[in-house]
């Protein structure tokens, strides 16, 4: 069984990145509409729905894409996308193509990616030295969320490093929300991280719009580098340098736990 999901996978992901040469698509932003008219998508609707978006098999063979009219742009694409790939995935014993189970959801999830953000894209796009700014052009050069493109940019491996998306609260305390990274790639805070806002650094990030950043106070002695951006409620950090461990002859800076020195 193992073995058959396997080789569904890799036959629904080549299906995938031929549709991009099929219907000749070249360059970012991919045409979604255009691959889903190919595979026989007659209508994309945008309703107030509590989904993201549904796809419905129609009387006559073809399909029909409904989608939350009150979800982001970028998340209507990724759902579009998502929803193709569930063309890709269908199997003639479907009873219906709108949903499925863990695996099938994740494999759409992987669909959604590679024609969002084709592979060989990602590759001409990306440079080995990025930044946040970076990040943030090809996001609106891919139009995909921020947190989508690095996801996809890191796990294809152009770059190395993460993306840490903090929530900014009304008190000047952040929380992580994601950090999309490199396999393999630690980082000295996992989701859900909060940090006070009565912290010198987090001031000191609450008052500047951008700048580099160091961090040493992780607690198992890594060292960290990289530079963030705060747009609107959110600040946003990638760190893609990490250091080994100090020599233990090396002093340590003292501090509360993940309180550590944060700028050079």
């Amino acid at each position: 069984m193992a073995r058959d999901a396997t080789d569904k996978a890799h036959r629904v992901m080549e299906e995938a990145r031929r549709l991009l040469d099929t219907c000749g698509i070249e360059r970012p932003p991919v045409d979604l509409v255009r691959i889903a008219r190919h595979l026989g998508v007659q209508r994309i609707r945008e309703l107030d729905i509590r989904l993201d978006g549904q796809l419905v098999e129609l009387g006559d063979g073809g399909y029909e894409v409904i989608l939350s009219r009150n979800a982001p742009h970028t998340r209507r694409r990724f759902t579009l996308a998502h929803e193709i790939g569930h063309i890709l995935a269908a199997s003639p014993d479907d009873e219906s193509m709108s949903c499925g189970d863990a695996a099938t959801e994740d494999l759409c999830n992987r669909v959604a990616a590679e024609l969002l953000m084709p592979g060989r894209f990602i590759a001409d796009a990306a440079a080995p030295e990025m930044d946040v700014a970076a990040f943030r052009r090809l996001a609106t050069r891919f139009q995909c969320s921020l947190e989508a493109t690095a996801w996809r940019i890191l796990n294809v491996g152009e770059v190395t490093g993460a993306l840490l998306i903090w929530r900014v609260g009304d008190g000047g305390g952040m929380e992580l929300s994601a950090s999309p990274r490199t396999f393999g790639f630690d980082t000295p805070f996992e989701n859900g991280a909060v940090l006070d806002g009565a912290v010198p650094f987090v001031r000191q990030l609450m008052g500047q719009g951008e700048g580099t950043v160091t961090y040493g106070g992780a607690p198992d002695g890594r060292g960290y580098t990289g530079d963030y951006i705060r747009p609107n409620k959110a600040l946003v950090m990638y760190l893609r340098t990490e250091g080994g461990r100090p020599n233990s002859k090396t002093p340590r800076r003292s501090g509360a736990r993940g309180q550590g020195e944060l700028f050079g």
